[in-house]
């Protein structure tokens, strides 16, 4: 739990300054590209005012005050009302051919735009009292700034967010400590304290044993025996899961057997109690089917799901218990009619003390643990469990190993 809630803090505070990194670069690209499209229209725009010609102060409004940056590389074609050409103003480093600068003319005239670009020059057409002037400017330039900053922006960006990530492990170690230590010590408590009730629970057994050897059968001591039985059951689950936490204390034995004979073995006791509670339990294994795991924690799993559907399903109800195998996995579903459970309520039936409906728990018996357990049985061996229910009508359990 506390390895997944410092894994969610991690990609949350990384995912935020992510896209806060980006939200930047992102900015910071699209107003150089604002900035740059104004400049080269400001200064197309004024090329074409002067006939095609370069003005004489043109050189001194160059953004990056270089005469030879090639920033102001154009050409222009001058056309008549008829389109025909009037005149080819070429500038300087200008290498293009004049059929080919007709044909660049042509392409702008048919865009039907008077701004744009095409290829690595922008042009803008402008009406004139002759006609109409096309001005072609190499933006080359402005194309390799742009891409350039791009390039650093990148870089920058992702060395940021390279260190936004080893700071958010960092700070998602720092904001989880207290937790930690607060569900460490929870820990520590389930467990000293569930071992400390076995004794006297044992005392009171044997007590219940003696009083009722001495004074016969009645009422008050079965009353105290059935209790005795119940706070044994929550003593054992709370052991059980104080061995899970417990990383480096009790581990699974795993050893190579027969999960159907297991199946088998753990659902057809159940068959007597369905039975008299007038209900039908569906049994299907598959033969053969061999696993490698703790065929102990498995049979408590299975116990746990049937033990759920006997006491959750509706009166005559149906159980269905399955073993088979898909694409290579051990499946385990325990099926039963009943009330079901909401789908807004599926993930949490299998957290700790989780009790969604506390007036039947409580008359069936249930702690809210035998879940959780089977979850952590299902982990314990590298699988899953997950719950379906249509609400009101059945629920189905599915373990996969």
């Amino acid at each position: 739990m506390i390895n997944k809630l410092r894994a969610k803090l991690i990609i949350v505070i990384t995912l935020i300054l992510t896209a806060a990194v980006f939200g930047i670069m992102f900015s910071v690209n699209t107003l150089e590209a604002t900035s740059n499209r104004s400049e080269i229209e400001r200064k197309i725009i004024r090329i074409a005012d002067n006939d095609g010609f370069l003005p004489s102060d043109f050189e001194s409004i160059d953004p990056y005050g270089d005469s030879q940056s090639g920033f102001t590389d154009c050409f222009s074609v001058q056309l008549d009302y008829f389109y025909n050409v009037r005149r080819i103003v070429l500038t300087r480093n200008v290498e293009a051919q004049q059929d080919e600068i007709i044909s660049y003319a042509s392409a702008a005239l048919n865009s039907g735009n008077t701004f744009g670009e095409m290829g690595s020059y922008a042009y803008y057409v402008q009406q004139k009292t002759y006609g109409r002037i096309i001005v072609f400017m190499d933006i080359k330039t402005y194309h390799q700034a742009q891409k350039n900053l791009l390039q650093t922006t990148s870089v920058i960006g992702l060395l940021t967010i390279i260190g936004f990530f080893l700071l958010s492990i960092a700070l998602a170690f720092w904001l989880v400590r207290p937790v930690k230590e607060t569900f460490d010590k929870q820990k520590l408590f389930i467990s000293n304290a569930s071992h400390e009730l076995k004794t006297p629970l044992a005392v009171i057994s044997a007590n219940t044993d003696v009083l009722e050897a001495e004074v016969g059968e009645n009422k008050w001591l079965g009353y105290i025996r059935s209790e005795t039985v119940r706070m044994n059951e929550l003593v054992n689950e709370l052991l059980c899961l104080a061995r899970f936490d417990d990383k480096t204390g009790h581990k699974p034995v795993m050893s190579e057997f027969s999960l159907t004979d297991v199946f088998l073995q753990t659902v057809l006791p159940f068959e007597s109690r369905v039975f008299e509670m007038g209900k039908t339990l569906e049994t299907d294994a598959q033969p053969d089917l061999n696993i490698k795991g703790d065929q102990s924690l498995i049979k408590h799993l299975i116990t746990i799901l049937m033990d759920n559907a006997l006491k959750y399903s509706d009166e005559h109800g149906l159980i269905r218990a399955r073993l088979y195998t898909k694409s290579g996995k051990r499946i385990i579903e325990v099926y039963n009619t009943g009330e079901g459970v909401p789908k807004d309520k599926l993930d949490k039936i299998f957290e700790r003390f989780y009790r969604r409906d506390e007036a039947r728990n409580s008359s069936s018996g249930g702690y809210g643990l035998g879940l959780a357990i089977a979850k952590a049985s299902a982990e314990a061996h590298g699988g899953r469990i997950t719950a379906r229910s249509e609400y009101g009508k059945w629920i189905s359990f599915t373990v996969v190993l």
